[in-house]
């Protein structure tokens, strides 16, 4: 899809859902924002990758670029297979991520920087879905959101290195960048959306999320009686407060769950 003069939307396969991601193509400076479109990005014969997140959906192609560029916070994990593993925290659990082949990361950035790759991309720091993730503002009109994805599942923060206090202010500094004039923004999963008023109340819906999940946190822990002797997350774990239902290998995304109560639970003041 053609976005606006050489820019366009690579909707990532089965519609950008995981394991695959939606990604950006900007056509003279032979730059693709993110790797996880599937097969069709390769025929791009993309010069430069740059990668909102270390996450496996977003990484995958790498290799067919010529130079990797990350922010600074999350380089190592992209390039390193020992630290994904390590911020992920399952274990050799982890490999069932893992079918590609991690490549080294050439430049690092930082928050506002610009990258001129025929057009100007301006860097935005957003951690909170890791450590390093970043939003793309290219040209000041096209927002490439990354995993500030605006599904209806809302925010996810899985892994060690994800922060729920980071994750509320950085949809927040989204929301007033959007707010002087973003009229295209682009998530990694899911449709992109048009028009300010539109892309405002989608973000305004996505952050909302987070604060429901805290609300049922409320809600079932005060009523669970054992709750003090397993710890608010052992007993909370599988009650739909993240998942409607646990996917497959429930251990994974058990633990998965576990992490995000837990953080929750230490903005709540209850760790």
């Amino acid at each position: 899809m053609k976005l606006s003069d050489g820019i366009y939307l690579i909707e990532g396969e089965n519609h950008g859902r995981y394991p695959f991601c939606n990604c950006i193509f900007i056509k003279n400076g032979r730059c693709l924002l993110d790797s996880g479109a599937g097969e069709s990005i390769s025929s791009l014969n993309p010069e430069v990758i740059i990668n909102s997140h270390w996450h496996e959906d977003h990484i995958p192609k790498n290799c067919i670029a010529k130079r990797v560029l990350a922010h600074e916070l999350d380089a190592n994990a992209i390039e390193n297979f020992e630290e994904f593993k390590r911020r992920y925290g399952i274990g050799d659990f982890v490999k069932i991520f893992v079918n590609f082949e991690f490549c080294k990361v050439s430049e690092t950035f930082g928050d506002g920087d610009i990258l001129e790759f025929g057009v100007d991309i301006e860097t935005i720091h957003t951690p909170g879905h890791s450590l390093g993730h970043c939003c793309f503002l290219i040209d000041g009109e096209i927002l490439y959101l990354g995993d500030i994805d605006l599904t209806s599942f809302g925010p996810w923060y899985g892994c060690l290195d994800c922060n729920v206090d980071d994750f509320v202010t950085s949809i927040r500094k989204v929301r007033k960048i959007v707010e002087k004039g973003v009229e295209i923004a682009v998530p990694s999963h899911g449709p992109a959306v048009f028009g300010k008023e539109k892309i405002l109340s989608s973000l305004d819906r996505y952050l909302e999320k987070i604060f429901e999940r805290e609300e049922r946190i409320k809600e079932l822990g005060f009523k669970n009686s054992d709750f003090r002797k397993l710890g608010f997350e052992e007993s909370l774990v599988g009650r739909g407060i993240i998942y409607k239902k646990l996917p497959e290998p429930k251990e994974v995304y058990g633990h998965f769950e576990k992490v995000m109560i837990e953080k929750h639970l230490e903005r709540l003041g209850h760790r």
